[in-house]
């Protein structure tokens, strides 16, 4: 199934924007980041400040969303819609397209509580992104693979500046690319795309950029240095074909992380808002 996306500068940024949202199936992948409310009257996940500003595309899921209610009501979920604009927005940066099995249900519990611990944050030692994937059944080529997403978007000030002003953090940056941090940083939500090189395309030239020092988070860098995980940036770096192969299939791992199916859940008329 298929979604038309225009190809321009908001679907390249929902490529980011889909898979950090993908990214937190904090009890499961269920839809529960959609939500504005919950029954219960708590906080919910997408108000947590690990999340912030760097979760975007709602509202052209909300239009999706109204679209497929209109044609076929009570058919497509909203876990189901996430991975299928996943994919298509993905097939629109330049990866070939993939499958993705549909049968997902929504959740119908949305807590902020439940986001510590279950985001990869840009400060994580290698050791704290290995648990975490592993928690969720995942591996460490699965964690190289998918941070190949950074390929495209941009990151936040916030979440790389620090690390020029540490000097053991500061010298695991190229120079030229610290010029750049501190051009670009005058204000901390001030952003700064993960590739400069091919900012709109998904391609494996990321993987190099992180041999090179040139990546902006430390954590994606750490794992470039790492024995566990070195030799797949390597090895996909070289291997653009490969990584594709391989993005496809690691994404639709984590789609499949505690689905819900059957009678469980619900399939929401409206993502923001259970039935």
């Amino acid at each position: 199934m298929g979604f038309e996306i225009e190809i321009d500068f908001r679907s390249s940024l929902l490529s980011c924007a889909t898979c950090a949202i993908i990214f937190g199936p904090y009890r499961g992948c269920d839809a529960s980041l959609f939500l504005d409310q919950t029954p219960s009257g708590a906080r919910v996940e997408k108000l947590a400040n690990s999340n912030g500003p760097t979760v975007r595309g709602f509202d052209l899921i909300d239009e999706i969303k109204a679209e497929l209610e209109a044609e076929c009501p009570g058919v497509v979920s909203c876990t189901d819609l996430l991975a299928y604009l996943s994919r298509d927005a993905f097939v629109v940066s330049g990866v070939p397209h993939y499958d993705v099995p549909g049968g997902r249900r929504d959740g119908m519990e949305s807590l902020e509580a439940n986001v510590p611990g279950n985001l990869p944050l840009p400060d994580n030692t290698v050791d704290m992104l290995i648990d975490l994937f592993k928690r969720k059944g995942l591996n460490e080529e699965d964690l190289v693979v998918l941070i190949g997403a950074h390929s495209i978007g941009v990151a936040h000030c916030f979440s790389f500046l620090y690390r020029l002003d540490n000097p053991q953090k500061a010298a695991m940056v190229d120079p030229r690319l610290a010029g750049v941090m501190r051009f670009t940083c005058t204000n901390q939500m001030n952003t700064l795309a993960f590739d400069t090189t091919t900012q709109y395309k998904m391609d494996s030239i990321y993987y190099k950029q992180l041999t090179e020092k040139r990546g902006l988070l430390e954590s994606d860098v750490l794992l470039s240095e790492d024995p566990r995980t070195k030799d797949y940036i390597q090895k996909f770096g070289h291997d653009q074909s490969g990584w594709f192969n391989k993005l496809g299939k690691a994404m639709n791992k984590l789609a499949s992380i505690q689905v819900l199916t059957g009678d469980q859940g619900q399939i929401r008329k409206q993502c923001r808002a259970v039935n």
